[in-house]
């Protein structure tokens, strides 16, 4: 049975909602005549610890990335732990730590970038965190020091504040701590996202001589872009955020031997990013048309009802959703709004429940909180609205078209290759467009059905989840089959 590293970072199996949890979920459990290790990256210390696993999962390790950490207290045998602690001394961080360190760090903040120099840096701090404490080494006082020395030393950097170099510092400290995970021994190592923990598969790859398969739901570089120019204060920090994301996935994409993105539009930025466009492999997510059907639930008269299903969170511009709902009630005061979903990020629910209530639309738009049964979700609305403001190829969208819905969403992502016709599509962050779009499907009927039929259609022509599962088998099967010859001199032999 081979053998398949899933790297993550907050998801299957200890947070059960989003679409990378649904396509891991059933990646796994369709494909048990392959055995699967899971390495989850977890940022959020409420994660869910009590879950169940297929058989042919051998073992889920969950690596903490708040505070900070030994990582050997969490996946493996701590005997060597007390003397690698010993061994770290001043003179020996100073001696070979630091200048490892700034070399490493001049490089990824760099518009100079050097992806395969890099990846041997990469490779060189992991064996060093073999022998000596990451721990001591990225707290010790002289490894801020090289740090705001780097920064101190760059035209634009050298001007951040001191509150947003802090953070700057502390985000590089805590993830290359993540370098001194071992990486069990693969056959394939498979990252859910182009982002720092999957470096490890750089490690892997290396150590194992292993393929390295990259998927990407949404593109890592677009969403970090999105949430640094949220939470970052001046344009210095917001300049070195966006350079060291660009070479973090330049360097995943250069060492990687395919690149899956969920959709079209994925590869698009990719091949802008620098990947080569011989390693990319669309494969589209795939939804269980047994399960997403039209369903023969009791339809008492009742209001006009608009269904939501995701996570709240930015992303999904739930604000942009509820003012779209209060602009279509001006038109047709009777409908309703049901959001379905769950969220980690509780300042963001606040303002979402502060605006219905601001609003006055506490009798017109419910949360309903997570749903076990997303395919009642769908079948109890007469449309199915997507308000985000990035996507991938979101399972929200063809499982409603599965279901037989007329959807409204965002043109943004891979959306516009899910729906090709069978939908309307907006622009994001326009809620009076989402408001026209709700009101002329509901004062239409034939017109929504008739979306709806052709969106059935076509989901279960193009997007099935047996389609999808099939296809990632060929890719590992591809990748193993390259794995078993080797380049020497330019020939090519079997191993």
């Amino acid at each position: 049975m081979k053998h398949v590293l899933l790297v993550n970072w907050d998801s299957y199996p200890n947070f059960a909602s989003g679409g990378v949890y649904t396509w891991e979920k059933a990646l796994i459990e369709k494909m048990s005549d392959w055995k699967f290790t899971i390495m989850n990256f977890l940022s959020n210390s409420n994660s869910n610890g009590n879950y169940t696993v297929p058989a042919n999962v051998k073992t889920v390790i969950e690596l903490p990335t708040y505070g900070s950490n030994r990582y050997e207290e969490f996946y493996s045998d701590t005997s060597n732990l007390f003397p690698k602690i010993l061994r770290t001394k001043s003179s020996r961080i100073k001696k070979q730590f630091l200048p490892l360190f700034r070399d490493f760090l001049s490089n990824v903040i760099s518009e100079k970038f050097d992806a395969v120099k890099f990846c041997d840096q990469v490779l060189e701090l992991h064996n060093l965190f073999g022998a000596y404490d990451s721990k001591k080494c990225l707290e010790d006082l002289s490894t801020w020091e090289t740090f705001f020395e780097c920064i101190e030393a760059d035209p634009v950097y050298k001007h951040m504040s001191m509150k947003s170099a802090l953070s700057a510092f502390q985000m590089i400290q805590r993830n290359v701590q993540l370098l001194s995970v071992d990486v069990p021994k693969v056959d394939i190592i498979h990252c859910s996202l182009v982002w720092l923990p999957s470096l490890l598969g750089i490690v892997g790859k290396s150590e194992n001589n292993c393929p390295l398969i990259l998927t990407e739901h949404g593109v890592a570089f677009r969403e970090l872009l999105l949430y640094y120019s949220a939470y970052l204060f001046d344009e210095p920090s917001k300049v070195f955020a966006k350079i060291l994301s660009q070479n973090i996935v330049k360097a995943l994409y250069s060492k990687a031997d395919f690149i899956a993105p969920v959709c079209s539009a994925n590869a698009v930025w990719e091949k802008m990013l620098g990947a080569d466009e011989s390693k990319i492999r669309i494969i589209y997510n795939g939804v269980d048309t047994q399960k997403f059907r039209p369903l023969p639930l009791p339809k008492p008269p009742r209001n006009p009802v608009i269904v939501y299903v995701g996570r709240v969170d930015s992303f999904k511009d739930i604000v942009c959703l509820v003012s779209a709902i209060n602009i279509a009630k001006n038109e047709i005061p009777s409908l309703t709004c049901l959001i379905y979903g769950s969220s980690t990020d509780l300042e963001y629910s606040e303002k979402c429940v502060k605006v219905v209530n601001q609003l006055g639309l506490q009798d017109s738009i419910q949360f309903m909180g997570p749903i076990n049964q997303p395919e009642k979700a769908y079948n109890l609305g007469d449309i199915v609205v997507s308000s985000s403001i990035t996507e991938g190829f979101p399972f929200s969208v063809i499982e409603a078209m599965s279901c037989g819905k007329a959807v409204v969403a965002t043109d943004v992502g891979g959306v516009r290759e899910a729906l090709d016709g069978c939908g309307i599509l907006v622009k994001s962050r326009r809620p009076a467009e989402i408001a026209d779009a709700i009101v002329n499907l509901l004062r239409n009927e034939k017109f929504r059905n008739d979306l709806g039929m052709a969106a059935m259609k076509r989901a279960r022509q193009s997007f099935t989840l047996e389609q999808s599962i099939q296809n990632y088998r060929k890719l590992y099967e591809e990748a193993l089959q390259r794995r078993g010859t080797v380049s020497i001199e330019g020939t090519v032999i079997a191993t």
